[in-house]
């Protein structure tokens, strides 16, 4: 999914070998065809390109530790998801899901997910988003939370990038940095975690039921 206007992107894998994951500028499809693109994807061709950019960030010597659909998107299609969880176990990775059926089928083969609702931070008024952050983190539920936050600094280069949504930007880095996210975090007692102690359970138990 290529989703901002003024930054497109397209697959690692020549066109010619996945057509039907680009659009016809030669870019991955935008958020907003997604019903379009889901319509006509080839499985095999999804698996070539998600396989290519799996092994260019290990051809990096990065050690990535979960597999993401951008956008908070599960792939759309049964199938789709499938496949990727397939990868997941092949690469010895974890899955990040966003919906709550699909977590509690993962979380049923004993494999960590969160285990609800995933916050988006772009869908938060910015006035209000302190407050609201600060409010969320006193309220979180007992269990495994994710939060979809997208921190960064307040530089030309972002505006360039989202004119109409930087704002975004730097006002979840301002809260996530703050004296008070942190004095919250420790008074509630909430563990914070990277997806590298999921991904251990992860391959822990795909091992052990292969």
């Amino acid at each position: 999914i290529s989703d901002v206007p003024l930054y497109r992107w397209g697959s690692l894998t020549s066109r010619e070998k996945v057509p039907s994951l680009i659009d016809e500028a030669g870019f991955f499809y935008s958020y907003e065809r997604i019903p379009e693109f889901l319509a006509q994807v080839k499985l095999s061709e999804l698996e070539v390109e998600f396989r290519a950019q799996i092994e260019a960030v290990l051809a990096t010597s990065l050690k990535p530790t979960h597999l993401d659909w951008h956008c908070l998107y599960n792939g759309g299609r049964a199938d789709i998801f499938e496949m990727t969880v397939k990868l997941a176990k092949e690469y010895g990775l974890a899955v990040r899901v966003f919906d709550r059926s699909t977590g509690e089928a993962l979380r049923r083969q004993g494999l960590p997910t969160n285990e609800h609702h995933v916050l988006d931070s772009y869908k938060l008024d910015i006035v209000e988003k302190s407050a609201w952050f600060a409010r969320a983190l006193r309220e979180l539920p007992i269990g495994l939370s994710e939060w979809a936050a997208h921190p960064a600094l307040d530089t030309p280069e972002i505006h360039a990038y989202e004119p109409e949504s930087w704002q975004a930007h730097p006002t979840d880095l301002d809260f996530l940095i703050s004296q008070e996210a942190r004095s919250i975090i420790e008074q509630e007692g909430i563990v914070l975690l990277s997806y590298k102690p999921l991904q251990k359970v992860w391959q822990e138990r795909c091992s052990s039921t292969t």
